[in-house]
């Protein structure tokens, strides 16, 4: 069933200002508005994935539909905003092995592109945002004779910021808050400001502006002076010994339901569901957010990667891995 535009903003209306009874039913819209995504994702999916193969550059390559819980934050902080233009609805993420083949990527995905490009980029990596979040991102409109003005984002980034970006996902996990949300303790927040700064000059590229004028070793010392008080790196590196729990019986380009919950002591398992199907993941992966959608100690999102191996890469986060990321900030302040 097609959902009208003007159903959808409606819906994001009632999420805003309705009543508890108003806005489960505005959920359901939502829920359905979200899933006729899977066809646009599925065809972008297949353009990347051809361009990749012809560029010659090692990629990791996923892509997700975006958490309900996630779409009615969004929807929350941005009251102006029109939720039929929310542009990352449907999500491809390509890790680059350095920052030179970010522009290449880009590059060869725009050229003679069958879907539309929606505005410029916005190129975080020349200009982090203020939190230190670095990554280079493209929309395209998605368009055929039954899907209008859809829009899936794409973004390109780096091994070293995708492991800031998962390892602050990783902490949000952990503490139960959305640090890339701007909430949570300012001092764990810092931290990541500290990282990503570190991480930029590691990468020979712009600072967020609140640290341009601090020279390397000035970073370096607050860095440590900022692990020394919040402890970060010893609560990250704890959890990146934990051994998930998985449930794999297949493997290729496949689907997967990916479920994350914490018990009251703050121990983890991790469950990884695979699917062939794509109807069947999207039944699954509905049951279980329905039922774990006030649970704020349960996460779970609906992915494609084309293996376990590449889907551990492409979501560390969900296996609490962040290995890499304390690695390279000992090597910096040690």
């Amino acid at each position: 069933m097609k959902i009208s535009n003007k159903q959808i903003n409606k819906a994001g209306a009632t999420i805003r200002n309705g009543n508890e009874a108003e806005k489960e039913q505005a959920i359901e819209v939502l829920t359905q508005w979200r899933y006729s995504y899977m066809l646009p994702l599925r065809n972008i999916r297949s353009i990347v994935d051809n361009r990749l193969k012809k560029l010659g550059i090692k990629c990791i390559v996923g892509q997700r539909l975006k958490r309900m819980i996630s779409i009615i934050g969004k929807i929350i902080r941005f009251p102006e905003m029109s939720v039929s233009k929310m542009q990352d609805v449907g999500g491809i993420r390509i890790i680059v092995p350095k920052i030179s083949d970010v522009k290449k990527v880009h590059e060869a995905l725009i050229k003679k592109s069958k879907h539309e490009i929606i505005t410029s980029p916005k190129d975080y990596i020349e200009t982090p945002k203020p939190d230190g979040y670095r990554s280079f991102h493209q929309v395209f409109k998605y368009n055929d004779a039954q899907n209008e003005d859809m829009r899936i984002e794409i973004q390109i980034r780096t091994k070293l910021q995708h492991a800031w970006a998962t390892s602050v996902e990783t902490l949000g996990v952990i503490d139960k808050v959305s640090y890339k949300s701007g909430l949570g303790e300012e001092e764990n927040r810092r931290f990541f400001k500290l990282a990503s700064a570190l991480f930029s000059i590691k990468e020979n590229c712009n600072v967020l502006d609140e640290y341009k004028q601090c020279t390397k070793d000035e970073l370096i010392q607050m860095m440590r002076d900022a692990d020394q008080t919040q402890q970060i790196l010893a609560k990250l590196k704890g959890l990146s010994a934990l051994k998930p729990a998985l449930n794999l019986k297949n493997s290729g380009d496949i689907y997967f339901v990916l479920y994350l919950a914490a018990d009251e002591q703050k121990d983890f398992s991790i469950k990884v569901i695979p699917f062939d199907d794509e109807e069947e993941a999207v039944l699954h992966y509905d049951a279980l957010e329905k039922k774990n959608r006030n649970n704020t100690g349960k996460s779970v999102v609906l992915v494609r990667s084309k293996n376990l191996k590449e889907l551990k890469k492409a979501y560390p986060n969900y296996f609490l891995d962040t290995q890499y990321f304390v690695r390279t900030i000992e090597d910096m302040i040690k």
